[in-house]
């Protein structure tokens, strides 16, 4: 009886044992375990596969052979610090690193630790994916995506560069006709005060003004954007915004507003072109009301790793019908329809988004959703 037990017993392990074998071996991941000092004690299929190597090339070797600099330099002072401290910077996270083939290439993976206890030994066990292939579709998609950008930008400046030539063409009919009028009368009658010619000269000045604005409004558009990347202190750099636009509120009896959290500490971002797209905002929402009383608010949120600034105002609101970042889209007359189409540009030269959202039963906000960290451009 006791020898009829002890072969179930042993038949049992042996199949669990290749149950345990099976698995590993048709894992799609790499599955690499190590001791306490950091040696191979576990090299599955998979891993095989990834790195190059056969499990009898890495079985009792350090698995830094497996890493490039500098995780290759960093993994036993690692291991060192967690045995000491116990305070662990992989395990239990999914971590997106860097290691090495066989043939020496470097190449992306995602890692996960974990930490199990056998008796009084520790094994760690790794778990792998090789994600160059998606990272390479991703870089793929990315440069698609840019190219369908500069190629819709390109469309967006043949379509200004002609809004532009047709808007140039009475303005400067009238401002040669001024120019006529002003050589006439100085040809005619020099000694004629020239308080006479004010009125001409002041339309020539007014018209090369717009003029001006529009094409300097066409540049923008027109240049790529490149970003000075730096360290935004938000509260100032909000209550800077808040203190310039109040007094132009006031006069017109409306009350302008900030609430910043104390979570909202700081982002990074080309803090020019964002005074710039805020500016913007703060404006068009000022003169939406035009006159008061009304209500202008700034406020900002923080959600994960990203900031929003919602610039919002209780005036008539924005019709149904008006595609508010569509080019040459405004309400007001005199507009070139550049300025939003501008902020959005920069908003996503951020890595950002900037939306609307027409507020019941009146009144207008736009989003602008920003990461607390951006890449210089």
């Amino acid at each position: 009886m006791n020898d009829d037990r002890t072969v179930h017993a042993l038949r049992v392990l042996q199949l669990n044992e290749a149950r345990w074998q099976a698995i590993l071996d048709t894992a799609q991941d790499a599955i690499i375990c190590i001791d306490r000092t950091g040696d191979v004690t576990l090299f599955n299929r998979a891993a095989e596969r990834i790195f190059g190597y056969g499990a009898d090339e890495v079985l009792g070797r350090n698995v830094r052979m497996l890493m490039p600099s500098p995780y290759q330099d960093e993994h036993d002072e690692y291991l060192a610090s967690y045995h000491a401290t116990g305070t662990p910077k992989a395990i239990g996270r999914v971590r997106e690193v860097q290691a090495r083939r066989k043939d020496g290439e470097v190449f992306p993976i995602e890692l996960s630790v974990s930490e199990a206890r056998v008796g009084d030994q520790v094994i760690y066990s790794a778990f792998i994916r090789d994600v160059s292939e998606r990272r390479t579709m991703e870089n793929a998609l990315g440069e698609a995506r840019r190219l369908a950008e500069q190629r819709e930008r390109l469309a967006d400046i043949g379509a200004i560069t002609a809004r532009i030539v047709h808007d140039l063409g009475n303005p400067l009919a009238g401002l040669s006709m001024q120019a006529q009028l002003i050589h006439r009368r100085v040809t005619r009658d020099p000694e004629r005060p020239a308080r006479d010619l004010g009125g001409a000269a002041e339309r020539i000045v007014s018209e090369v003004r717009r003029l001006d604005g529009l094409v300097k409004d066409f540049l923008d558009f027109a240049r790529q954007q490149r970003l000075e990347v730096r360290t935004i202190p938000l509260p100032p750099f909000l209550q800077r915004l808040v203190d310039l636009w109040e007094p132009v509120a006031a006069a017109r009896d409306i009350e302008l507003t900030l609430d910043v959290p104390s979570d909202c500490t700081e982002l990074t971002g080309d803090e020019d072109k964002l005074r710039r797209v805020l500016d913007n905002l703060v404006k068009n929402a000022v003169e939406a009301i035009d006159h008061g009383p009304g209500h202008v608010a700034v406020r900002a949120h923080r959600a994960d790793e990203r900031i929003r600034v919602t610039v919002s105002d209780d005036g008539p609101g924005v019709p149904e019908t008006v595609e508010m970042f569509k080019l040459f889209e405004t309400t007001k007359r005199g507009g070139s329809g550049l300025g939003l189409s501008i902020s959005k540009q920069i908003v996503l030269a951020h890595g950002g988004n900037i939306a609307v959202e027409r507020l019941q039963p009146h009144g207008t906000a736009i989003h602008v959703d920003l990461p607390t960290r951006v890449a210089a451009v």
